[in-house]
C-alpha cells in the first residue's frame, strides 16, 4: 500500500512538472559582444531558472531592430538613438532592459593609403589639448572621404555629433550605409576610407594594421546606451516576466564581471556562429574599458540615474533629440516623455523594491 502511494505521489509530482510551461520569449540578436552576453546566461542556466524560454532570432543591428517594430519578436537588441527614431515614427519602442554603455565607435582608416592624415590623438597633444580643435583638424583634413556606417544607429550619431562639434556638414562627407558586418572587407579592399562601427569590426581592422582617427573618449556624451528594446505596450501587459528578463541581464553581468575566464570563450564561440571574427582575448581590453556594463541595481542607480552619474540618462537622451532634430531626423517639438524611452527606470526601480540586486546577493 505505501509503495503504491509513493509510485502516485511520484506520478502527480511528474504531471505537475510537465504542466509548468516555460514562458516563450521571442528575442532578436545582431552579432556584437555586447548583447551576446545573453548566451552567457543560457549557459549558467539563468534563463531557465527564471521559467523563460528563448526563441533567438539573427539579423544585423537595423535589421534586428525592424524586426520589433514589425512584432516578429518581443524583445530584441537596440540602442537610444534607435527607440528615439522609432517613437517619431509612432512606434512605441523603448530602451526596456540595460545593459551596457558604448564608448567604443572608432574612425578607422588604413594608415598606408592616407599616410597624410593626422589623429585626433595627434593633434590633441600637439595643440596643449584643446579638445574642439582637436576634433575640427580631425574631421577637416578627411572632408569628402568615403564614410561606412550604419544608417540609424548609435554609431550614425555618433558620427553626426563628431560632425556637429567640428562645425561641419554631413554633406562635406560621402557617407555610405553599410552592415556593420560588411565594413571590414570594405575598409581592407579599399572601397572605402573609413568605418564606424561596432567593437567586433574595430577590433577585426585593427588586427589587420588599420588605425583609430579618432574614438568616443573625444565625447563624452557620445556614449550610447544599449539594450534589449521592447514595445511598452507589450512590457505593460507582461511586466513580471519584464522583471524576470532583467533580473536575469543583471545576474548574467555580475556573473561575467567575476568569471571573464569562462565567460568570453562563450561569447566569441557564438559570435563565430554568425561570422563575426573574434577572439576571446580581445575582450579584455572591451569590457568595462570600450564599454561599461550594467551588474547590479546600484550600479544603474549610481552611474545612470544619479544626476551626477558618468552615465546619466537624460542628458543623454537630451542631447540625441537635440542632435537628431537639428538634422530633420525627428519632428520638433518631440513629444514623446523622456521617461517613456526609458522603461529600464521602471523595471529595475521594481526590482529594487523587491529587495533584488544582483546573483551575488541572492
Amino acid at each position: 500500500m505505501l509503495k503504491n502511494f509513493f509510485y502516485l505521489i511520484v506520478a502527480f509530482s511528474l504531471l505537475l512538472c510537465a504542466s509548468v510551461k516555460a514562458e516563450k520569449v521571442k528575442m532578436g540578436l545582431s552579432a556584437f559582444q555586447d548583447v551576446y552576453s545573453v548566451f552567457v546566461g543560457i549557459d549558467q542556466g539563468y534563463w531557465e531558472d527564471e521559467g523563460i524560454e528563448l526563441e533567438l532570432t539573427y539579423s544585423d543591428w537595423g535589421g534586428t531592430n525592424e524586426l520589433g517594430v514589425a512584432d516578429k519578436v518581443d524583445v530584441w537588441a537596440t540602442s537610444d538613438a534607435d527607440v528615439i527614431l522609432h517613437n517619431a515614427r509612432g512606434i512605441d519602442s523603448t530602451l526596456a532592459f540595460p545593459m551596457f554603455y558604448f564608448a567604443g565607435s572608432g574612425l578607422m582608416f588604413d594608415p598606408d593609403v592616407h599616410s597624410d592624415w593626422t589623429t585626433y590623438n595627434e593633434f590633441f597633444e600637439s595643440n596643449g589639448g584643446n579638445v574642439n580643435e582637436a576634433i575640427k583638424s580631425t574631421l577637416i583634413q578627411v572632408k569628402g572621404a568615403k564614410v561606412a556606417v550604419a544608417a540609424g544607429g548609435a554609431q550614425s550619431t555618433t558620427f553626426i555629433q563628431m560632425i556637429e562639434r567640428a562645425g561641419l556638414n554631413q554633406s562635406d562627407f560621402n557617407i555610405i550605409d553599410m552592415t556593420a558586418e560588411d565594413m571590414p572587407p570594405a575598409l581592407l579592399s579599399g572601397s572605402i576610407d573609413i568605418q564606424i562601427s561596432g567593437i567586433p569590426q574595430r577590433l577585426a581592422v585593427l588586427n589587420k594594421g588599420m588605425k583609430t582617427l579618432m574614438d568616443q573618449t573625444s565625447l563624452p556624451d557620445t556614449v550610447a546606451h544599449g539594450a534589449l528594446g521592447a514595445k511598452r505596450s507589450w512590457i505593460n501587459a507582461n511586466f513580471e516576466t519584464a522583471k524576470k528578463i532583467q533580473k536575469v541581464i543583471l545576474k548574467t553581468l555580475a556573473y561575467i564581471k567575476q568569471n571573464p575566464d569562462d565567460s568570453y570563450p562563450i561569447i566569441v564561440e557564438n559570435l563565430k556562429k554568425r561570422g563575426t571574427p573574434y577572439e576571446a582575448e580581445w575582450l579584455y581590453g572591451v569590457w568595462d574599458n570600450m564599454e561599461f556594463f550594467v551588474n547590479g541595481v546600484d550600479w544603474y542607480n549610481e552611474k545612470v540615474v544619479a544626476t551626477n552619474g558618468g552615465f546619466y540618462w537624460k542628458d543623454r537622451f537630451e542631447s540625441l533629440i537635440v542632435g537628431l532634430q537639428s538634422q530633420d531626423k525627428i519632428p520638433d517639438p518631440y513629444d514623446v516623455p523622456l521617461e517613456d524611452l526609458n522603461y529600464g527606470l521602471k523595471i529595475v526601480s521594481s526590482l529594487e523594491k523587491e529587495g533584488f540586486k544582483t546573483s551575488m546577493d541572492d
